[in-house]
């Protein structure tokens, strides 16, 4: 209970011999703690319990009430803050404990004693030297009390100090002299205090630095100037002699009334308080399934690429890539024709969706089904704010139950595929750039086998469980992967291709032709598609134009719609296909279709000037056109004439030969 004299506790002390119990009760005084016994004989003291006039209230304690900041702390830790060692607490602890070291040994005499404060008191006065029997009596009842342990002797001295600084009646400013006199300067009492406080809370900007916080807060706040007289330094004050803060004062008032968090905000904002905070966990500690939650986010590729027809540095492409958070597995890549766009995540999740051996021939490559083995989408999705803010989640799409944006700027919320992007070394000096040998394709290519060697190389370590070390499970993703899926513990969502196919790709234009599907330009065909008739329909209506469904970065493959159901076409290759140029990208393919369309306009307009320059030349030779003649009504004439030219001209074919 508080009280005016401080705050009491009482302790049970029970004395086994005699029929009583006796309390000990601790008054601290804050800056004197007592003690007393209060006597109960045994029948008063159980009948107050069974009424509940006396309750227990908790265990029992093994630290004094007085120690309890220090409670936990190791002892050399305190002697490691302390600024003087000329008496350590252990050598303290100790010179207490022998002074009632012999009344412990007579525990049990002095406690059943009729009056142990008396016996206690008589200890004291024969000591030498003599000791102060309160004190005594205090560390002896402290020492039974509380575990009887020697560091409840400990002296309450983190409580040396704590006295009011801000008692009324003060005027003098406080803390050691100013470097620029005893006088200088003024007391920061508490209406100087809040003014600080207004300030600060009025004028605080993350763009703004302490120095220039504290200036608009003296001009603002409590009317200063800025003055120079003679030779002496510019320095502010006030027109009025008003008291205003030093910038110690300010420094020190704003961290004492405000948190450190929350300062820390207000300096330098929440992305730059974040990232030099501590860290809160990691989002793998909330899952307990694989493709329970994935995060997505984009990098660029820094190396130039050789351009497809003139081999020249372009710009390389933007890569999207899906991240399991709790084994750090990727389960999906996609890649966006420039800068980041929503087609790249969407190729993203159409990738998680398809098998890997399946996606992976989609590009040229050969893979086994056990390097890559997640297929299906997730249900909890973390998106980049930016393209894929402006995904739309259609009503039909059953499979997905959340998006999540990121905050802007906050590379930490989905800090598991942040930290899974490639890194390049920074070097000093003049800047350079490396001119990659590799086409958009070749790169595609290599970063797709770039996600298999992250996910069987990275090292997963501190994703691992226990039970995941016994089991002998390798620290890399694939294998946290593997282990979690093969007990059951996956949340994916299985979909069919076609399903993917229609959400996931992009659509273009082609056309069906007699001979085929042409995409840009490009022949495409399928067995399949043969064998529904459609070509045999075309030859007899001519062309049909229909849409085609296409990865952007690789145009090996395409899927059209025939009656509803879809087809896989794959590159019609002649015998004079080189393989370089089975896989390019839609790019490539569309500026190809775009130079061959060109042409055949050049070959059209140029036309007409090369038929009469063949025309003048044929004149020029023979002295006739190169239509000369007319056109006479009805068939030719088979008289005399005829017939004489007919048989010159056989004579002539027979000695001709």
């Amino acid at each position: 209970m508080n009280l005016s004299q401080g705050t009491i506790y009482h302790f049970l002390i029970s004395d086994g011999r005699r029929n009583r119990v006796r309390l000990a009760e601790f008054v601290d005084g804050g800056r004197q703690i007592g003690v007393h016994l209060i006597e109960l004989s045994r029948i008063d003291f159980e009948e107050a319990v069974e009424n509940g006039w006396l309750q227990e209230d908790g265990p029992a304690d093994s630290t004094p009430p007085w120690l309890v900041p220090l409670e936990g702390v190791a002892i050399e830790h305190l002697e490691n803050r302390r600024t003087s060692t000329k008496e350590s607490y252990e050598q303290k602890v100790n010179k207490r404990f022998a002074a009632i070291s012999s009344l412990v040994a007579r525990r049990d005499e002095v406690l059943a004693d009729d009056d142990p404060d008396a016996l206690i008191n008589a200890e004291a006065k024969s000591m030498r030297p003599c000791q102060n029997a309160a004190r005594l009596r205090l560390w002896f009842y402290t020492y039974v009390v509380f575990g009887q342990t020697k560091w409840a002797l400990l002296p309450p001295l983190h409580r040396i100090g704590a006295w009011n600084r801000e008692g009324s009646g003060r005027t003098k400013k406080l803390g050691r002299p100013s470097r620029k006199g005893r006088r200088h300067g003024y007391r920061c009492d508490v209406v100087m205090q809040q003014m600080i406080l207004k300030g600060f809370l009025s004028h605080k900007s993350p763009h703004k630095t302490q120095n220039k916080i504290y200036s608009e807060i003296l001009t603002r706040e409590f009317g200063c100037v800025s003055t120079k007289k003679n030779v002496q330094p510019i320095e502010y004050g006030h027109p009025q002699g008003k008291p205003f803060p030093s910038f110690p004062q300010f420094k020190y008032w704003i961290s004492k009334m405000i948190s450190p968090k929350e300062l820390v905000i207000a300096l330098q904002g929440k992305h730059g308080a974040r990232a030099k905070s501590g860290s809160k966990g990691s989002f793998a500690d909330s899952l307990i399934n694989v493709n329970q939650r994935i995060e997505f986010d984009g990098y660029y590729i820094s190396e130039k690429l050789s351009g497809l027809i003139e081999g020249s540095a372009v710009d390389s492409f933007c890569v999207v890539r899906a991240v399991c958070a709790l084994s750090g597995m990727i389960l999906g890549i996609g890649f966006s024709e420039g800068k980041e766009n929503m087609a790249a995540y969407r190729m993203a999740i159409y990738s998680m969706a398809c098998d890997k051996v399946k996606f992976c021939a989609q590009y040229g490559l050969g893979i086994s089904a056990e390097e890559w083995p997640s297929a299906g989408l997730s249900g909890g999705m973390v998106l980049d704010r930016g393209p894929a803010a402006g995904y739309e989640v259609q009503p039909e799409i059953h499979w997905l139950k959340s998006v999540e944006l990121t905050p802007v700027y906050s590379g930490q919320s989905k800090a598991t595929v942040e930290s899974s992007h490639p890194r390049d070394k920074k070097t000093l000096g003049q800047p350079t750039h490396f001119h990659s040998k590799l086409d958009f394709v070749q790169m595609a290519k290599r970063e797709i086998l770039g996600v298999l060697k992250a996910n069987h190389t990275s090292d997963a370590g501190l994703r691992m469980d226990e039970e995941m070390i016994l089991a002998g499970i390798k620290p890399t993703p694939h294998d946290i992967y593997t282990y979690w899926s093969m007990r059951g513990r996956d949340s994916s969502i299985g979909i069919p291709l076609d399903t993917a196919v229609r959400q996931f790709l992009d659509v273009r234009p082609a056309a069906i032709r007699k001979d085929g599907v042409y995409f840009y330009g490009r022949k495409y065909r399928s067995r399949a598609l043969e064998e529904t008739g459609v070509f045999d329909l075309v030859a007899r209506q001519g062309v049909i134009n229909t849409s085609a469904y296409v990865l952007i970065m690789c145009v090996r493959h395409i899927w059209i719609e025939v009656k509803g159901v879809l087809f896989e076409l794959d590159f019609v290759r002649t015998a004079r296909t080189s393989l370089g140029t089975i896989d390019i990208s839609l790019r490539d393919l569309q500026e190809i279709d775009q130079i061959r369309r060109d042409r055949a306009a050049d070959l059209r307009d140029e036309r007409p000037a090369h038929d009469q320059h063949f025309d003048d030349r044929f004149k020029q030779n023979t002295g006739e056109d190169w239509d000369a003649g007319k056109r006479k009504i009805g068939p030719p004439s088979k008289g005399g004439a005829a017939l004489r030219d007919t048989a010159d001209y056989k004579r002539f074919k027979g000695d001709k030969k």
